[in-house]
């Protein structure tokens, strides 16, 4: 194979690093400056319990805060574990939902939320959520941005995945039939 080739494949392959790279390097600076392990939420169920505030594909930025910093009207992030012990399914993912009572017990505080959305969430959520069971607050939403992780994740990572797999293979095809077959067997030897 010619030089020229190689010289594109590698700067090719440091280019996907450093974009790679610098992707999760800024993943792990947000997670630094938000103080918190899950920057992102991605609303990823439909109907959306957050609707009209938030909609299906809409990702919330999290930052953590200090319990004292969480009044009536916020939106937090929390793990919903404890509903088990109401009776109710344990979600599959951290829920967002609005802060609608605070109160501080045995020095912590502990939010009483429900989700916008009152023909999903007809009534409050089941018991109170502790400080301790927080991810953060809400700052901001960006709106529809998360549908294609949320399509990637159903399922379009396997199409994603074809599609590179057959543009790599017509690529070194292509590339391959462009050379002179006796320069690529002096070139072996």
């Amino acid at each position: 194979m010619s030089k020229d080739w190689k010289k594109e494949a590698i700067i090719t392959i440091i280019m996907i690093t450093v974009t790679v790279g610098i992707i999760l390097g800024g993943f792990q600076l947000l997670r630094i400056y938000l103080n918190t392990d899950a920057p992102f939420r991605i609303i990823s169920n439909q109907p959306s319990s957050m609707e009209p505030t938030m909609y299906f594909g809409d990702v919330g930025v999290i930052k953590h805060v200090p319990g004292y910093e969480i009044s009536i009207g916020d939106v937090i992030v929390f793990d919903a574990s404890h509903w088990y012990f109401y009776g109710y399914t344990i979600p599959p993912a951290p829920v967002m939902h609005r802060v609608v009572d605070v109160k501080f017990e045995n020095g912590h505080f502990y939010y009483k939320t429900w989700g916008d959305n009152r023909l999903t969430n007809p009534t409050p959520d089941p018991g109170w959520t502790a400080d301790w069971q927080v991810y953060g607050k809400v700052i901001f939403t960006i709106p529809r941005v998360g549908l294609v992780a949320v399509w990637f994740f159903q399922g379009g990572y396997l199409f994603v995945l074809t599609i590179l797999i057959i543009v790599t293979v017509v690529y070194v095809v292509w590339e391959l039939q462009k050379e002179p077959f006796s320069d690529w067997e002096k070139e072996s030897r």
